[in-house]
């Protein structure tokens, strides 16, 4: 019977995350050598990279002793989402981390959903946060960390049947619009946010607003309209009532 010292669970835990042996080192604030002498038990892990991988939920019983799960258990059960006491599924995100060793527990962040997003008009984006509704998303999908996304809730039906009413997506941060073109996106148009696909018009200069649903028509702005129109950020998850 071939027992995991704790070299061999540090190993584990990296290969869970996906990470080359420099990552890992640079996520956790260590030297690459230290995760070397720790992969190799020739040096206990220290204090400071034990408390950095608590951070992370990661379970430093199973880290020093091999008892219990690798990750601190939450809510979750793969792909599922919950927004206070209603369940969501996850429609479309890609899932970057995959737990090859069999463990169910996989670590997830709680987002605020901080208002409303018009899939038709571009309205006035009302703060919601003092609602308290929130959505619970597993880290897999959020692979450039929590701070780079925001939640928001559809209202409105021009991006169906694809994405409905009352749907909720996440949003990836960026002002890159040569990376959002073609891709659906959050946008603020004077004052108001709208999520709608971006494709942008190299002939005619223009940007054009695109609904998924045909019985909306797109909103095209020529280069004198873009003034007062930012890019909030690309769909990274979609989620449904189920």
């Amino acid at each position: 019977m071939n027992i995991m010292t704790i070299g061999d669970r540090i190993q584990t835990l990296m290969k869970s995350m996906n990470m080359k042996q420099w990552e890992f080192a640079e996520k956790f604030g260590v030297s690459k050598n230290s995760v070397i002498r720790y992969k190799t038990n020739n040096r206990l892990p220290d204090p400071d990279f034990l408390l950095k991988l608590a951070e992370e939920k990661v379970n430093i019983n199973w880290v020093l002793k091999g008892e219990g799960p690798m990750m601190i258990p939450g809510p979750w059960e793969q792909d599922t989402a919950i927004r206070r006491n209603q369940r969501y599924q996850i429609v479309s995100g890609r899932q970057l981390l995959i737990d090859e060793y069999g463990d169910t527990y996989i670590r997830s962040t709680v987002f605020p959903i901080l208002a409303e997003i018009s899939a038709g008009t571009p309205m006035e984006a009302v703060d919601d946060r003092d609602s308290r509704k929130q959505i619970e998303i597993p880290d897999s999908y959020i692979p450039s960390g929590a701070s780079n996304y925001m939640a928001f809730q559809v209202n409105g039906n021009s991006m169906a049947p694809q994405i409905k009413n009352a749907d909720i997506v996440l949003i990836h941060k960026t002002i890159d619009w040569d990376n959002a073109n073609g891709k659906i996106c959050a946008v603020r148009v004077d004052g108001g946010i709208t999520l709608k696909r971006v494709k942008l018009d190299h002939k005619r200069a223009a940007l054009v607003l695109e609904p998924l649903n045909m019985d909306f028509k797109p909103l095209i702005l020529d280069g004198d309209q873009t003034s007062d129109i930012f890019l909030i950020g690309t769909l990274a998850v979609h989620l449904q009532l189920c």
